[in-house]
């Protein structure tokens, strides 16, 4: 029997996969390491920041270190996250291997993905996967947030998934807390309407962007009821 060509690839979400075994293992043995080293305090933006995060969504996060994806999947333990990764990363196979295979992530270009990774990541989205984007594209470590570029929201667009805004912030030593904001999910779709353009991923981006900005006083004036 002949194979169908164009049969598209199955990206549902499942409670248990043997693709995921591995992931899942290190996950799991990791997640109680990273929770002693890093004592994750969350802080919730009002009530329906607690809601749990059920079916599609994305994470739009600011980006301080390379343990960033490490301290968000503790921060949200009862998802299995996806993230991205910068081509530019890669220096070798095992490594390209390991970002694909054990951290669940997909490589793109950072200074001109593709319309075709958009969508290949709004396909997976709509499975019903969690994934975790930087929008700032890099690592910030002066503890200023960096305009936001637009590919978090395309990609909620696609996938018609909400976008969970979440902030951390870098520790200054091993003795303090590692804190965590997580915010009020964004309704994409709602706030672009039905014509999308350039123009209006810019403002929902630059919307998003001034949200993040409110969560990282938010965590300020936590650190200060010390």
């Amino acid at each position: 029997m002949a194979k169908n060509k164009d049969k598209k690839p199955n990206y549902q979400a499942k409670l248990f996969s043997f693709r995921y075994l591995l992931h899942d293992i290190v996950k799991w043995f990791g997640s109680w390491q990273c929770l002693l080293w890093y004592r994750i305090k969350r802080t919730f933006d009002g009530p329906e920041a607690k809601k749990k995060i059920k079916g599609k969504a994305i994470i739009s996060s600011n980006h301080v270190a390379l343990a960033d994806p490490f301290i968000l999947q503790c921060s949200i333990l009862y998802r299995r996250w996806h993230f991205v990764f910068m081509t530019d990363l890669i220096k070798n196979k095992f490594q390209d291997w390991a970002y694909r295979n054990i951290f669940l992530s997909f490589p793109i270009n950072r200074d001109t993905p593709s319309y075709k990774t958009m969508k290949l990541l709004s396909e997976y989205v709509k499975g019903g996967n969690l994934l975790a984007i930087f929008p700032e594209g890099h690592i910030k470590t002066d503890n200023v947030v960096d305009d936001f570029k637009g590919g978090a929201v395309l990609i909620a667009y696609l996938s018609d998934a909400p976008i969970v805004p979440v902030y951390h912030k870098r520790r200054k030593s091993v003795w303090n807390m590692t804190r965590v904001v997580i915010g009020k999910p964004f309704d994409v779709k709602a706030k672009i309407g039905p014509i999308l353009n350039q123009e209006k991923i810019k403002e929902v981006s630059e919307e998003l962007h001034q949200y993040e900005l409110h969560l990282q006083e938010l965590c300020e004036k936590e650190m200060s009821k010390k």
